[in-house]
């Protein structure tokens, strides 16, 4: 009845998973990265999409939209990178 290879009974050891090193949790780095570069391009997409149809004359938005992306996009990968680095 008391089978030591039953499920009730295994004492299998866990696997030792690393902590993730970080400043700051590196998971909530990586969220508020992706949330911010969600909303840059998605808002980057509606802007294009308004400029095709002609609700947007002026090209310059549509540039200074892309670089905000891309700095944006930048910073947070940035800030991630030293966020890892610098951890415990």
């Amino acid at each position: 009845m008391n089978n030591p290879e039953s499920p009730q009974h295994s004492h299998a050891v866990e696997p030792y998973k690393p902590r993730p090193k970080g400043f700051i949790n590196p998971k909530i780095v990586k969220l508020v990265s992706f949330t911010l570069v969600s909303i840059c391009l998605f808002l980057c997409t509606v802007l294009s999409i308004l400029a095709v149809w002609d609700f947007i004359v002026q090209d310059d938005i549509i540039w200074r939209a892309f670089s905000t992306m891309l700095i944006v996009a930048l910073a947070s990968w940035t800030f991630n990178a030293i966020n890892e680095r610098f951890g415990d």
